[in-house]
């Protein structure tokens, strides 16, 4: 239903906007650059930059940023077929670069904004710190899961390197708010590196156009 929700939504926003009667636009204003910020799972998420020809564009984004924190575990419950000693990995801290190309395509315009398909792709490299901690047994449930607690042994750092991929295509809209300010708002259908589809997954930027 959220997604039924979301496209209706969309499609009703550019209904609304191509209402307006279209204008022709000044041969320098078919050539537009900007730069601002855009946030999707197609697009990738960090400081991006648009050029868009009169009908032809394309979009860059380059993000990157070091989040979460150490979730440690004091007793742990699990199947392990009564091990007197097991080792579990901890994630830590992350550090996630992503970069995406997308190409658009104009399909209207007018003075609300422009109407547009695009496709690309974005791709994520994240690091990520892991600790392998010691659990030792303290109740054997024949039953249930076995109840572990932690063992007072140094905990071991390593590090995991994972990659994804994302590629795609959609429809979007980008308004223009006036003083150069134009948001994007964009619905893509995405395919993963498992190649599992993530759909309907709303992206959005903001952007500073120059004259």
């Amino acid at each position: 239903m959220k997604k039924i929700l979301i496209m209706a939504g969309l499609l009703a926003l550019v209904a609304i906007a191509f209402a307006q009667p279209s204008v022709v636009k000044a041969d320098k204003d078919n050539h537009l650059k900007g730069l601002g910020v855009h946030f999707g799972t197609l697009s990738a998420n960090g400081f991006s930059y648009r050029s868009f020809g009169k009908q032809h564009g394309y979009q860059i984004t380059l993000g990157g940023i070091t989040l979460g924190d150490r979730d440690e575990e004091y007793v742990h419950f699990g199947e392990y077929n009564g091990q007197q000693q097991i080792t579990l990995l901890e994630d830590g801290r992350r550090t996630n670069l992503n970069v995406g190309l997308n190409y658009i395509k104009t399909l209207a315009q007018n003075r609300t904004g422009r109407f547009y398909v695009f496709g690309g792709g974005s791709y994520l490299y994240s690091r990520v710190k892991q600790f392998e901690v010691d659990f030792e047994l303290i109740n054997n449930n024949p039953t249930w899961e076995d109840e572990y607690r932690r063992m007072d042994t140094a905990d071991r750092v390593k590090w995991d390197n994972r990659h994804y991929y994302y590629v795609g295509a959609g429809l979007g809209f980008d308004f223009n708010l006036g003083q150069n300010f134009h948001w994007a708002v964009e619905l893509p259908l995405t395919m993963n590196q498992d190649t599992e589809f993530m759909m309907y997954i709303p992206q959005t930027g903001l952007y500073y156009y120059f004259d």
